[in-house]
């Protein structure tokens, strides 16, 4: 009667070892399970802010497209009515007949690029020339030493 308790015990024992060797096993499985479910939620939080940095960029690039269009368009409308009016804008003329330098210099980023626009305007509005006057000019020179310093 020993032994078959002796036994028993045994079989008990290797029961219990398995069995804790079973749980074991699941409690590993589950925290694998939880690690790929946190490393997928990681993943997904990662290619949201992804996506939302992507899309303030687009709606930012969007926003300075449309003004870079809108940009054009008036200096497209400024050129073509300075070439149709022969080289004399009716619409960015003042009271006192001035050609107001707003337009002249928009789109010069660099002190190069300032220059050769100031000599192709001084071209264009010098006083001898057929569409210039001493008005213009002067505010083409204004315009140009402002950028000027700001430029330096």
């Amino acid at each position: 009667m020993a032994k078959d308790l002796s036994c028993q015990g045994n079989i008990d024992m290797q029961t219990l070892e398995d069995r804790h060797k079973e749980l074991e096993k699941a409690w590993n499985d589950l925290l694998m399970e939880r690690r790929e479910y946190e490393a997928r939620i990681h993943a997904l939080e990662q290619r949201e802010k992804q996506f939302e940095l992507k899309w303030d960029l687009l709606i930012q690039e969007t926003k300075k497209f449309a003004d870079d269009k809108l940009q054009f368009e008036r200096k497209k409308k400024f050129y073509e009515q300075v070439q149709s009016n022969n080289m004399e804008p009716e619409l960015y003329r003042e009271q006192d007949n001035i050609v107001h330098g707003e337009m002249f210099f928009s789109g010069v980023s660099d002190k190069k690029a300032l220059k050769k626009r100031y000599k192709e305007l001084i071209k264009i509005y010098h006083p001898d020339g057929e569409s210039g006057d001493n008005a213009t000019v002067a505010e083409i020179n204004r315009e140009y030493e402002g950028l000027k310093e700001i430029m330096n």
